[in-house]
């Protein structure tokens, strides 16, 4: 395009020339000779601008050129850096056709060592292992490190520049004739530097050339950091296995005597209970033999005493049973007898025998049922003894005049009961501890009334052999409810 403008700016001149050259005939020969003369002149100077100002375009057609492939070189090496957390291969793509990309044919990417402190090379192009050892032994022993950390910006050094020495002598040592280092900062520390040459007086460097480098130097920074902090958090992730592992192991461990230890207490506490109601039995025969008087006549104050021994005899027994049963069921000993049952038949059964407790408080006793069907397959005499303890309790704790609620409802597979009652509450602290054996919360209206402190958790044994669960809610000093549910087959 530029010599079509050339070539049309000397057309134009030529026929200038050939309309002077028609009015020789009417002007002086002098006149028309100093006339052409400057003509010529102004054409030569005008062409001299158009090749200088073309010069100019396709020099900076070129950088452009350079610049735009540089980019677009950075942009592809970017998208991998971002998807490796190995340095390695990071530095294995800055390859020979990736620097020449560059416009360059030297690279070198040395980082300090950690240990030592003394630079390595990392990678390096053009240059053989002599040429590598001898590099590093004068960068090291002349601290030329100094000089290629300091700087924030990209250095660029051309032999005909004026330098400093310490930047001369970079030429000489790398047998280049120019080069562009830009430092590589880790957590805004310089842990190395990578450097790119021409050892050809014809490639010389340039500011667009540092611009790329630096961004280069940064995707390196980058990497190395997100490098040390991958190979951080899986040491941290590995170490966090090993150490869930270890306590895992322990946690099986402790299970086990756990379990072993359990049975130990169920063995024990069967083993007991079955000692203990044989000589009960028989306190128990004896005093009501005596009772009966066929031993001889029986003095007011000995039937009085009688009846006690046959009372506490009784409690014991219970007691026993109670324990037995826990033992039994911990230990699988126990299977429930499941049965079509009547849950109306059996709370009406239920009420009937805590009736004279519940006239005695005067407490309002209802029955909320929202169940299709009445039917329930459970073990009869399991289930009673759940709700004969749980509204024996409600009953108890709840003041005169106060209310006490069943609730039954259909939960898909299952049925859900509550028994709730406004009494006394359970306080804060004793929440977690209802279902242990033998917990009695500690308050005065329950250290007045006896018992064991065995009921609840025979309930929640019996509801789990039914493979069902059991909760509560209470608020002190206006009530509690508990919940439980069973499946309904």
């Amino acid at each position: 395009m530029d010599i079509y403008i050339l070539v049309s700016a000397l057309t134009i001149g030529i026929l200038f020339i050939l309309y002077y050259f028609e009015r020789t005939r009417r002007m002086g020969t002098e006149r028309l000779n100093k006339r052409l003369q400057d003509i010529i002149d102004q054409l030569d100077s005008q062409a001299k601008i158009i090749i200088k100002t073309d010069l100019a375009l396709n020099r900076v057609q070129e950088e452009l050129d350079r610049k735009i492939t540089g980019l677009y070189t950075l942009h592809e090496l970017g998208k991998e850096a971002s998807s490796t957390f190995n340095i390695e291969n990071l530095l294995g793509l800055i390859n020979q056709p990736f620097v020449l990309k560059l416009g360059f044919s030297k690279l070198l990417i040395m980082l300090k060592d950690e240990a030592s402190g003394m630079l390595t090379t990392k990678s390096s192009i053009s240059y053989s292992p002599d040429e590598i050892k001898k590099i590093e032994l004068e960068l090291n022993k002349k601290q030329f490190a100094g000089l290629l950390f300091k700087k924030e910006r990209p250095i660029l050094v051309n032999r005909e520049m004026e330098i400093a020495g310490e930047e001369y002598n970079l030429l000489n040592t790398l047998n280049i004739e120019s080069f562009i280092t830009a430092p590589i900062i880790v957590k805004d520390e310089p842990v190395g530097f990578i450097l790119m040459g021409n050892a050809s007086i014809y490639g010389k460097a340039v500011e667009g050339d540092a611009e790329l480098l630096f961004i280069l130097a940064s995707q390196i920074g980058t990497a190395i950091e997100n490098t040390k902090l991958y190979t951080e958090l899986f040491g941290s992730h590995k170490k966090l296995e090993m150490m869930v592992a270890e306590r895992t192991r322990e946690l099986e461990k402790l299970n086990e005597e756990l379990k072993n230890l359990n049975k130990m207490k169920s063995d024990f506490i069967s083993s007991v209970s079955h000692e203990l109601r044989t000589p009960l039995t028989s306190i128990k025969g004896y005093a009501s033999i005596l009772m009966t008087g066929k031993l001889g006549d029986v003095l007011p104050a000995q039937k009085e005493r009688l009846e006690k021994i046959d009372k506490h005899s009784n409690s014991l027994v219970h007691l026993i049973n109670n324990l037995l049963d826990i033992a039994r069921i911990e230990s699988g000993k126990v299977q429930m007898d499941m049965k079509d049952i009547s849950i109306k038949e059996m709370l009406d059964s239920i009420t009937d025998i805590l009736a004279p407790q519940i006239k005695e408080k005067n407490i309002s006793l209802k029955i909320n049922s929202k169940i299709k069907f009445d039917k329930i397959k459970a073990d009869p005499n399991q289930l009673e003894r759940v709700f004969l303890n749980l509204l024996s309790n409600a009953v108890k704790f709840t003041p005169e005049k106060g209310t006490v609620n069943i609730y039954i409802e259909d939960k898909h597979d299952d049925i859900q009961f509550s028994v709730e009652d406004t009494g006394i509450g359970i306080p804060p602290q004793d929440i977690p501890k209802v279902f242990q054996e033998f917990f009695r919360a500690d308050n005065a209206l329950d250290q007045k009334i006896k018992g064991s402190g065995l009921g609840l958790s025979l309930v929640k044994k019996i509801i789990e052999a039914h493979k069902g669960k059991i909760w509560f809610d209470s608020e002190l000093g206006k009530g509690t409810r508990f919940t439980f549910i069973i499946p309904k087959y």
